[in-house]
């Protein structure tokens, strides 16, 4: 029994009282100690004073004197508990009886607790604890392949408990984020969505008998190309083994390789570094995620031989192709072609791009204005270009181009009366990007006759059959040549140029009145000068989350962008993805975050504002800038009943309706991060957004009441011709050159 007035003293203490055994004979019998501390509180900053003491003392004992630091050796009395939250932390923790023979026989129960505990671990552990090895693979190998920008994230399961500890602890001393979310589905979101960003790779970790629940997540990562890996515990056994997935009456490898995916089993030690080198191969293909069924045995061996320099993580031989460096893999007359209709066909141009690095996106905005095209990102791929970068105005953008969600501007530059202009008169090119059917509000028969086409991709296999021109290139080295040969005549320039400037002229009619509840496309116009005057006068800078909707599709056609943000419409837009990529995007992501979130998909999955606070509280991550959620309430699946009142001429049943609870207006403070709520009914509560979004590490919630609408706002392009989105046409005469 050692008592002391704090953790300083309990170290002095400590130490006098394993001097002397009771035999006089010093070091002969193993100890452990086992804590007892009163606290006034028990909220996040007193428990992580209270950790990081116990630390202290654990790692000052004398040598035959252990503190593992956990639940059955440090017990915590606190005055009081926290109000609005609760959560078990490390240690066992109790408010402090009122009645003292209560207080005195718990102190009895968890001294009987910790002696059955020694009980079952009779030596006196003498050397530190090695972690897992195949933790110390899979680290070794995604430094050498990314350094500190790929993320762990984890579930938690009792057989991969300590395989992910030691994981997170290497994570950790990397600086490679660990993160969290409510369930395995999150974690794939939020790795998805820092693949689209960041192309940052990711390790998922999911304990037995959860291989489905990543639901269609797992195909868009695998529609990526993301690389990670994804590792399973892999319980065997013959007649329905308990989580089991392998074994005579099933075989989820059946459905991974279904999707296209590698799968790897590791089940012997002995076998582990022949079985990740294979793994390691098969990431390397950059094919999409690699699957790991691990088994019991290989989660919890650790070897002394097995370091991080012993791993064999060098890259595989470059292809002949990736050899080659600059060379341009395109068919000559097509490329020539190309070069002749920037150079001197009077037709106007634009440019869908998908994601580009720096150097891309630095050429392609120079040719842009060297060849007076326009420039659009997409429902898919929203901020690849935007119309301010690096704090200035790119005149060249015209806004996004997609099924859903397109600006006005383009509509204007592509048709006139209403029709597309012919197809003669312009180019639509497509920028490292497949054209999937979510890029355009065209069929494949209006791209092939109405349009002529241009696709930009590295990869033969994703080149569209009804494109003009498919160029199978990188983008760099196309754009470079171009570069290199462009010599654009000065009346087409001038053309291009005055086409782009007219269509930027051509303003919607303010059709929408401040009715209430709001119409979605009323408000996301008076949102975006509150944004788009930030970024004039702060410099303000965001990235978007933009989830599946018609609140979506309206931010991505309304708000103004300053550079990527990430889709929920991606691949096979799966409604919930984007809200649950949040907590991986605000930890991890520098800056502000503005995400938009429709009632329909705010009620699919967990909330995750609990995962983000537990994150930024105990995990002591930082949140960078301010985050700022929309929760876009117009009480139904709007784009479901604008299709059938518009298109079927049929009343939605209630099927189709969205209730949803309007909590009070809050505000809750965390530690380190303030969680608040707010309701807005109408402009007058829009008036203190512009300074919260300023306000970092706040999280700000935003409960806002539209009314469902059947006005266009990018939703068709019949709506484009009606009454509500009719271009007032500029007061100025025409412009020096000639318009098409």
């Amino acid at each position: 029994m050692v008592w002391a007035d704090d953790f300083a003293d309990l170290q002095r203490a400590s130490a006098q009282a394993v001097m002397v055994d009771h035999d006089g004979t010093a070091g002969s019998v193993r100890r452990r100690l086992l804590v007892v501390a009163v606290c006034d509180s028990s909220d996040g900053p007193a428990m992580r004073l209270l950790e990081s003491a116990v630390e202290r003392v654990a790692a000052a004992l004398p040598a035959d004197l252990e503190l593992e630091g956990f639940f059955y050796d440090v017990l915590l009395y606190t005055r009081t508990l926290p109000s609005s939250t609760h959560i078990s932390g490390r240690f066992r923790t109790r408010v402090v009886p009122d009645d003292t023979s209560v207080w005195s026989a718990d102190l009895i129960s968890a001294l009987a607790d910790f002696a059955a505990v020694q009980r079952g671990t009779p030596t006196l552990r003498t050397a530190p604890r090695l972690p897992s090895a195949l933790a110390i693979g899979l680290h070794a190998f995604l430094a050498s392949r990314a350094g500190s920008t790929w993320g762990l994230g984890s579930y938690p399961g009792s057989v991969t408990a300590k395989f992910i500890s030691d994981l997170e602890g290497l994570a950790r001393s990397t600086g490679n984020p660990v993160l969290r979310s409510p369930n395995e589905h999150g974690l794939a979101s939020g790795s998805m969505a820092r693949w689209i960003l960041d192309e940052a790779p990711f390790i998922i970790s999911a304990t037995s008998g959860m291989v489905d629940e990543f639901r269609g997540t797992l195909a868009n990562l695998k529609y990526a190309g993301a690389q990670g890996f994804l590792l399973f515990a892999d319980v065997r056994g013959s007649w329905f083994p308990f989580q089991g997935t392998v074994h005579e009456h099933e075989n989820s490898d059946d459905v991974f390789r279904a999707r296209g995916l590698d799968v790897v089993h590791l089940r012997r030690p002995y076998q582990l570094r022949a079985d990740l080198a294979r793994a390691f191969e098969a990431y390397d293909r950059k094919t999409g995620p690699v699957v790991l069924m691990v088994s019991p045995s290989v989660l919890a061996f650790t070897d002394p031989e097995f370091r991080p320099e012993s791993m064999i993580t060098r890259l595989r031989p470059p292809t002949d192709r990736e050899r080659s460096g600059d060379e341009v893999f395109v068919r000559a007359h097509h490329a020539e072609r190309v070069l002749t209709a920037l150079n001197s066909q009077s037709a106007r141009l634009l440019w869908q791009c998908g994601r580009m690095n720096v150097q891309e996106s630095e050429l392609c905005h120079d040719l842009a204005r060297r060849c007076g095209a326009a420039l659009c990102d997409s429902l898919t791929r929203p901020g690849t270009v935007a119309k301010y970068r690096n704090g200035e105005v790119v005149r060249e953008y015209l806004g996004s181009l997609g099924m859903y969600g397109y600006s006005a501007h383009i509509h204007r530059y592509l048709h006139s009366a209403g029709q597309l202009r012919p197809r003669e008169e312009q180019w639509l090119f497509f920028l490292k990007n497949r054209i999937a059917e979510s890029a355009t509000p065209f069929t494949a028969a209006t791209l092939q006759k109405q349009l002529r086409t241009v696709q930009v991709d590295r990869d033969p296999f994703h080149l569209a059959p009804f494109v003009t021109l498919p160029i199978e290139s990188e983008l760099l080295p196309f754009m470079k040549w171009i570069s290199a040969n462009l010599c654009v005549e000065d009346d087409v320039l001038a053309m291009r140029r005055n086409a782009i400037e007219e269509a930027h002229d051509s303003v919607e009619a303010a059709a929408a009145l401040p009715v209430l509840p709001m119409e979605i496309g009323f408000f996301m116009r008076h949102l975006n000068q509150i944004v788009e005057d930030l970024i004039i006068t702060a410099g303000y800078e965001y990235t978007s989350v933009i989830d599946v909707g018609r609140g979506g599709a309206s931010a991505i056609r309304n708000l103004v962008r300053t550079g990527p943000g990430f889709s929920g419409w991606y691949g096979r837009s799966l409604m919930g993805d984007a809200l649950s990529a949040i907590p991986a995007l605000a930890t991890s992501r520098p800056g502000h975050v503005l995400a938009f979130i429709g009632d329909a998909a705010w009620m699919l999955v967990p909330d995750v504002i609990p995962t983000l606070v537990q994150q930024m509280c105990l995990d002591q991550v930082s949140m960078h800038g301010n985050l700022s959620i929309f929760r876009l309430i117009n009480g139904s699946h709007s784009l479901v009943n604008t299709w059938a009142e518009t298109r079927r001429h049929t009343s939605p049943n209630s099927n189709t309706m969205v209730l949803s609870m309007i909590g009070e207006e809050s505000e809750y403070d965390y530690g380190p991060v303030k969680v608040r709520h707010h309701v807005i009914r109408d402009l007058d509560s829009m008036r203190a957004v512009g300074s919260r979004l300023l306000q970092p590490e706040t999280i700000d919630i935003y409960s806002v009441l539209l009314s469902h609408d059947n006005a266009c706002d990018g939703m068709g392009l019949q709506g484009e011709n009606d009454w509500r989105t009719v271009p007032e046409q500029p007061a100025s005469g025409p412009r020096n050159g000639t318009v098409i």
